[in-house]
C-alpha cells in the first residue's frame, strides 16, 4: 500500500494508530480483519465491549417532546409504518425557543430555521440531563489533547447544521451532514462509531431524522464506564451499503451479518432515528413495544437482550446498527459528610430562580431523594457555568430544596441556611482571577480538598470557575437531575430581562 492507501484505511477505521505509524515507518504490521474477505467480517470491526448511549433524546409526532414523552405514546400504539412519521405534521416551532442557555444572541436566534431550533433545544436537553454541559464536556479530550473532542454527525438536516452545533456548543471534533435518504440517521451513527474507532473524538453526538428529531451521545463502553455515565443501551456494531446493480435482498442480508453475530431478540425497521430510540428505550425498559405479532407490551425473554435497527428502502443506501442492554450500574459511593457547598448557575436572573424552584420542587417530590453531597457534585460537574451565580451550604437534602424554594420565590432571607446570589453580566473581568491559568486550577483544587467552601463560594460569587478546580475523589456515577430551566422568548419584554 503507498502513503495514500495507508491513511484513507486509517480514516476509514480499518487501521489502528499504531499500525499507520508501523506502515508509515516501513516497520511490520499485522493483517487486520478488515483486510479478510468482506463477505465474512464487518467493515468496522468492533471493539469487544462496543459503545454506550449515554444519553438520548427524541421529539416525534404524537409524542410529547423528550424520552418520556415518547415512550408513553409508544406503549399504547404500534409503530407507524415505514416510512410513515404520523398523521399530523410535526411542527418543530412548537417547541418555544429559548436561546439564553446557549449563548445565543437575538440576532441569531432569530435568523435560526425551525428544524434548527428545536434540533439545538433537543441536544441541549439531551447533553445537560447526562450531566455533559460543562465540566464533563471539557474534560472529553482528542489525540491532540484539545477539550470538548465531540464530534458531530447531523442526518437529514440542513446543509450547515453540524457546523451549527460544533460553534454553538463549542465542540472540537469532526462535523459531518449525512443525507442518504431514509438512511441517514443510521448512516450518521455508523459514521459516528468509525469515528470513535479512528480516536478522531473522545465522544460523538448523533442529531437530526426524518419526520422528527433524535439526538444521542456515544462515548466508548469502557470510557463510559470509567467515567460514571449512565448507560442507556450498547452499539455493538453498524454497517452500511448500496446494492449497486446487485440485489437489495442480497445486501439487506450481507449488512445485517456484518452488524450482528447473534439472531436479534427484537428487529426494528422503519424511519431510522424513530426505530433506533425504540431499541434503545425497549433494552433499556426491559420491555417489548406493540409491534408486529404484538398488540400491547410484553416483558422482555429470558436471555440477553439484543436489538437490530435498520432501514432497507429500495434505491436509496442501506443502514442497521445493532444493540444490546446496558451493563448493571455501578454502585454508587456512600454520601460524604456534611456540610455541602452548592453551586447554581444560569444566564439571567429569571433563569436562575426558575431553575432553583424545578430543582426544589424535584428533590422535594423524589423518593428517595438522592444526598445533598451528590446533588453538588453533579451540578459542579453536568452544568454549563453562567453568569448569574448562586451558592449556598447545606447539610442536609431538607434544607437544600428549602433554600432552592425560598430563592425561587424571592425569598432568600427565609431560607434555612444563608443563600448568596450575584449577577456578573455587567461586571468587568477581573485579570486577578486568571481561570486560565494551571494555577488558578491548583490553587481552587487545594480549596476543594480543604473544604474551604466560604472562600470558594466568594470567589465564585465573582466570576471564577470554581467548578473548574474540583478534582477530589473519583468522578463518581451521573446523577440525572431536572435540566435547568427554558424561558422561551414572547417578545421584546423577554430579551431585555434583567
Amino acid at each position: 500500500m503507498d502513503n495514500r492507501e495507508i491513511l484513507t484505511r486509517f480514516k476509514s477505521g480499518a487501521l489502528d494508530r499504531q499500525q499507520v505509524l508501523a506502515m508509515l515507518t516501513g516497520g511490520a504490521v499485522a493483517v487486520t480483519a478488515a483486510e479478510a474477505p468482506a463477505a465474512e467480517n464487518p467493515v468496522h470491526p468492533p471493539p469487544a465491549e462496543g459503545f454506550a448511549v449515554v444519553a438520548v433524546d427524541c421529539a416525534f409526532p404524537g409524542a410529547a417532546a423528550g424520552t418520556a414523552g415518547f415512550w408513553e405514546a409508544a406503549l399504547r400504539a404500534a409503530p407507524a409504518e415505514p416510512g410513515d412519521t404520523g398523521a399530523d405534521a410535526f411542527d418543530p416551532g412548537a417547541d418555544a425557543f429559548d436561546p439564553a442557555p446557549l449563548r445565543i444572541g437575538p440576532d441569531e436566534a432569530d435568523a435560526l430555521h425551525p428544524a434548527e431550533r428545536l434540533l439545538l433545544h433537543r441536544v441541549w436537553h439531551a447533553l445537560e440531563g447526562a450531566g455533559y454541559a460543562g465540566a464533563r464536556l471539557d474534560a472529553l479530550t482528542g489525540p491532540d489533547g484539545e477539550h470538548r473532542a465531540v464530534g458531530v454527525f447531523t442526518a437529514a438536516a440542513r446543509p450547515h447544521t453540524a457546523a451549527l452545533l460544533s460553534r454553538v456548543l463549542d465542540l472540537s471534533g469532526p462535523g459531518h451532514n449525512v443525507d442518504t435518504g431514509p438512511s441517514s440517521y443510521l448512516t450518521a451513527v455508523h459514521q459516528a462509531l468509525g469515528a470513535l474507532r479512528t480516536g478522531e473524538c473522545a465522544a460523538a453526538l448523533v442529531a437530526g431524522g426524518d419526520g422528527g428529531t433524535a439526538v444521542l451521545l456515544l462515548k466508548p463502553l469502557a470510557a463510559a464506564r470509567a467515567d460514571g455515565d449512565r448507560v442507556h443501551a450498547v452499539l455493538t456494531a453498524s454497517a452500511a451499503g448500496h446494492p449497486g446493480r446487485g440485489t437489495s435482498a442480497d445486501l439487506r442480508e450481507r449488512l445485517r451479518r456484518r452488524a450482528s453475530a447473534t439472531a436479534p431478540v427484537l428487529d426494528e425497521e422503519g424511519a431510522g432515528a424513530a426505530a433506533l430510540v425504540r431499541a434503545v428505550l425497549q433494552l433499556r425498559h426491559g420491555v417489548l413495544l406493540p409491534g408486529p405479532g404484538r398488540a400491547r407490551p410484553e416483558p422482555w425473554p429470558t436471555g440477553p437482550r439484543t436489538a437490530l435497527a435498520g432501514v432497507y428502502e429500495d434505491d436509496a443506501p442501506y443502514a442497521v446498527v445493532a444493540l444490546r442492554e446496558p451493563p448493571p450500574a455501578p454502585p454508587g459511593p456512600g454520601e460524604e459528610d456534611g456540610p455541602h457547598l452548592v453551586l447554581l448557575s444560569a444566564p439571567t436572573p429569571r433563569h436562575l430562580a426558575a431553575t432553583a424552584g424545578r430543582l426544589a420542587d424535584w428533590l422535594t417530590s423524589c423518593a428517595p431523594a438522592p444526598g445533598p453531597g451528590a446533588v453538588a457534585r453533579e451540578l459542579r460537574l453536568g452544568r454549563a457555568v453562567h453568569d448569574c451565580r448562586l451558592a449556598v451550604v447545606v447539610h442536609d437534602t431538607a434544607e437544600l430544596a428549602g433554600a432552592l424554594a425560598a430563592f425561587a420565590h424571592g425569598d432568600a432571607a427565609s431560607a434555612p441556611g444563608p443563600v448568596r446570589d450575584a449577577d456578573l453580566r455587567a461586571a468587568a473581568d477581573e485579570p486577578l482571577l486568571a481561570d486560565g491559568l494551571p494555577e488558578t486550577r491548583d490553587y481552587l483544587a487545594a480549596l476543594w480538598r480543604g473544604r474551604r467552601f466560604e472562600q470558594l463560594a466568594r470567589l465564585w460569587l465573582a466570576g471564577a470557575d470554581v467548578p473548574a478546580g474540583d478534582r477530589t475523589g473519583p468522578p463518581g456515577p451521573v446523577l440525572e437531575l431536572p435540566t435547568s430551566a427554558l424561558l422561551p422568548e414572547d417578545g421584546p419584554e423577554a430579551r431585555r430581562d434583567g
